[in-house]
């Protein structure tokens, strides 16, 4: 039996329709299974961009951007947190330092920043290490060499304490030094100098530039350098020096001063060249060299040689060599002077000349031997000894020798002498 309407159906065109329908309902179901595999792709693309996005330049391409890749040996740099190192120099000595933060300054560099660098160092002999501190430091691994920069201190095991801006540290030579001014202060007193060195080895402290080292009692100056050598106690100090004490003053060129003990500047013995200058009391002694002995921290006694000058007032004495010897180690003024050789004194009222002369303050008076002349008021006179009160300036002139007078000249009254006196 026909069906008509699936024949009207037909020819109506509905057929079409449904293949047509049917052809939509197989693309739709191709698009959504393309979609679902594309989807995930896009979003993973968008969501580059948009982290990307905040380090893009406008006019900048995707595919031109090396953001994402670290430079060259970046990658292999050090970089240690919360660590510790142990340095070891020439002669096996070890140092150790701790640090917040260790990073390499550069890849394959081997110098390394060091941040809030401290630890301890060798100190000299057999002292305890010396405690170390910095903001910052640098360690050069090739060359054994430790920088430390920013409030740098050291505090030995006595106390003393050492502060500057800038360190370095040769292991390999086991030599510090310091470009900056260090200041340092103990129970033994204080100094400050422009700069330093220290060799380790030698235990040789160097103080350059501008100098001063000081206790309660006595100070050392210096222009150019002082040079402690610890294992003498020993300093020696370069241009312009200068040693004051409670009782005198000492400046010459240079300077070697032995001191009694490291705890202080108690001097032993100090030996001075070129335009030594010594002031004790009103005395004034200047000679090319000079030896000065110390006792309970004062001067006890004093050697001049080569164009030595005293002088006290208006008196002026000249020798080639003299000796000054201090009451009570300094602190009661001079007890005599010896003077030796070309000995020559000076006075409002005339010149005295011998070979040997002796000054006694206590008695005001000066008494010259051997070969001695006295000019007053155009007269001279001879003899073998003379003796002139300063505060009168009269002069006696004697004769050692029995039956032996005194010559010379006379062309007025103001000498006094007298004859045959024998010794």
């Amino acid at each position: 039996m026909v069906d008509y309407g699936k024949i009207d159906s037909f020819f109506n065109g509905e057929h079409l329709l449904e293949e047509k329908n049917s052809r939509r309902l197989s693309l739709k179901a191709r698009l959504i299974r393309g979609a679902k595999l594309i989807m995930p792709s896009t979003a993973a693309v968008l969501i580059a961009l948009i982290m990307l996005y905040p380090s893009l330049k406008k006019d900048e391409v995707v595919a031109n951007l090396d953001v994402t890749l670290p430079k060259k040996g970046e990658l292999e740099k050090l970089h240690i947190e919360q660590t510790e190192f142990a340095v070891t120099d020439k002669n096996n000595r070890v140092s150790r330092i701790k640090a917040v933060q260790v990073d390499e300054t550069s890849a394959g560099s081997k110098v390394m920043k060091i941040v809030n660098p401290q630890g301890t160092i060798p100190a000299g002999g057999n002292d305890k290490p010396v405690a170390v501190s910095a903001v910052v430091g640098y360690y050069d691994q090739k060359n054994n060499i430790l920088k430390l920069e920013k409030n740098v201190k050291a505090v030995y095991a006595d106390g003393t304490t050492a502060e500057t801006q800038v360190v370095k540290y040769d292991f390999n030579n086991s030599i510090g030094t310091g470009p900056q001014k260090i200041y340092a202060y103990g129970a033994w007193g204080k100094l400050w100098s422009e700069q330093f060195t220290y060799n380790h080895d030698a235990e040789v402290l160097t103080l350059i530039g501008k100098s001063k080292v000081t206790d309660e009692k006595n100070t050392l100056f210096a222009d150019e350098q002082i040079r402690y050598y610890r294992t003498e106690n020993k300093v020696e100090a370069d241009k312009n020096v200068k040693i004051e004490t409670p009782q005198n003053v000492i400046t010459s060129d240079k300077m070697r001063a032995f001191i009694k003990q490291a705890k202080n500047l108690e001097f032993e013995k100090t030996e001075a060249w070129g335009n030594v200058k010594l002031t004790a009391e009103k005395n004034t002694m200047y000679a090319d060299k000079a030896v000065v002995f110390f006792k309970n921290g004062a001067v006890s006694k004093a050697e001049a040689y080569n164009k030595v000058k005293i002088i006290e007032d208006d008196n002026t004495m000249y020798a080639d060599k003299v000796f000054v010897f201090f009451k009570d180690g300094g602190a009661q003024g001079i007890e005599k002077i010896e003077a030796f050789n070309n000995v020559k004194v000076v006075t409002p009222d005339g010149v005295a000349k011998g070979d040997y002369g002796l000054y006694q303050p206590h008695k005001n008076e000066v008494e010259l031997r051997h070969n001695v002349a006295i000019m007053q008021n155009g007269s001279v006179i001879y003899g073998d000894r003379a003796v002139t009160d300063l505060k009168t300036s009269v002069s006696r002139v004697l004769s050692d020798t029995q039956n032996k007078r005194v010559s010379g000249v006379i062309s007025g009254a103001a000498i006094k002498g007298e004859k045959d006196e024998k010794k």
